[in-house]
């Protein structure tokens, strides 16, 4: 494409260089037009149009270098920022898990004291049946609370208890909690989850434990707890502790083996109107699963089962459908029952909704 447009430029030159000659009457002779001086000269300009262009090429390319290497440069640069700003987040959990275990460590060496809050993990010193024990918002040493616990008519206050102190991390931030196990003897013990928070210690969690309920405190925070109140009739519960210190309720069951005994509630303490008039008694099982531990407004949700001498579930899908007994015993008492699997489906939304970090 250049090199038509010189040679037309030239043509056009020489054209022109005729018609003026001719205009003040010179010869061809006198024009003396040399055809291989003209293509010398558009060799010449043609040259040098080729190097103008080659400097260009050259200055655009030195320019994307430079522009590339500026990149790469703040690229580099990037993530400099980037891996110091890691490092630092990392250098603040280090921090606050060192300072939280000199905490923890004051605290068993009888240094620190623990702040008493009023919460939904306060499930001893402020229960229905205990006088508030502490003051709210006021601290507490290790001694101080066992001598609170002996004065208590759950406690044998003879001899020292033994205690064991875990770390453990609730909401696995990385951050330490302490968990703390008192035993006074083999019927009673007391449970404790303890949790650093801006300089304080703070009681995130207490329970009562022995006897007849079992407890099992998580490396994670999670709470299982398992006891019966009759031969027939046991509980389990599961809660947690998060990664902020809030104690979280996941779910309880009651599992009434037989139903000589059994009461129907559609809510609360609110008792329904249950028959059991043609019903194999000794051979149901009914499981009541609920979502709150305040017995008095929490709504239930039922499922039943068929059990043999042995007490294994012979349950079939024919037990669950609208022509069962069993079902109509339930229905006409107001309360619609669940299968195990609508009962697994609602459990596992539970756990999305709440956060439960266990299985």
């Amino acid at each position: 494409m250049k090199k038509v447009t010189l040679l037309k430029k030239y043509c056009l030159v020489g054209l022109a260089g005729i018609i003026a000659a001719s205009a003040i009457g010179c010869t061809s002779e006198d024009i003396n037009l040399d055809k291989d001086e003209v293509a010398e000269d558009a060799s010449l300009e043609e040259s040098l149009k080729d190097e103008e262009n080659e400097k260009v090429e050259d200055n655009a390319a030195g320019s994307t270098g430079d522009s590339s290497d500026s990149e790469d440069g703040k690229d580099e640069s990037d993530a400099n920022t980037e891996s110091t700003e890691d490092a630092d987040g990392n250098d603040d959990d280090t921090d606050i898990g060192a300072n939280s275990r000199t905490a923890y460590k004051e605290f068993e060496d009888g240094i620190a004291k623990v702040k008493y809050v009023i919460s939904d993990g306060d499930l001893f010193f402020n229960a229905e049946y205990n006088d508030p024990v502490f003051k709210e918002d006021e601290f507490y040493s290790m001694d101080e609370i066992i001598e609170a616990c002996k004065e208590l008519d759950y406690y044998n206050a003879d001899g020292n208890p033994t205690i064991t102190y875990t770390e453990i991390d609730c909401g696995d931030d990385c951050i330490p909690e302490l968990y703390v196990d008192i035993q006074f003897g083999a019927a009673s013990s007391l449970a404790m989850i303890i949790k650093e928070v801006d300089g304080e210690l703070v009681l995130c969690y207490d329970e009562l434990y022995g006897d007849r309920y079992m407890l099992e405190i998580g490396s994670d925070g999670t709470i299982e707890g398992s006891g019966s109140s009759a031969a027939n009739i046991h509980s389990i519960k599961k809660a947690f502790i998060d990664a902020d210190g809030n104690y979280i309720y996941y779910y309880g069951c009651t599992e009434t083996l037989g139903l000589y005994n059994f009461s129907l509630y559609t809510s609360g303490v609110n008792e329904a109107d249950f028959s059991t008039d043609g019903l194999d008694i000794n051979h149901i099982g009914v499981d009541q699963y609920y979502f709150s531990e305040d017995y008095r407004n929490c709504d239930y949700f039922y499922h039943y089962f068929i059990f043999d001498d042995n007490y294994e579930d012979i349950s079939t899908d024919a037990d669950y459908e609208d022509s069962s007994e069993i079902k109509q015993a339930f229905s006409d008492a107001g309360v619609l029952p669940y299968t195990q699997d609508e009962i697994d489906e609602m459990l596992a939304e539970r756990a999305e909704e709440v956060g439960y970090p266990g299985k």
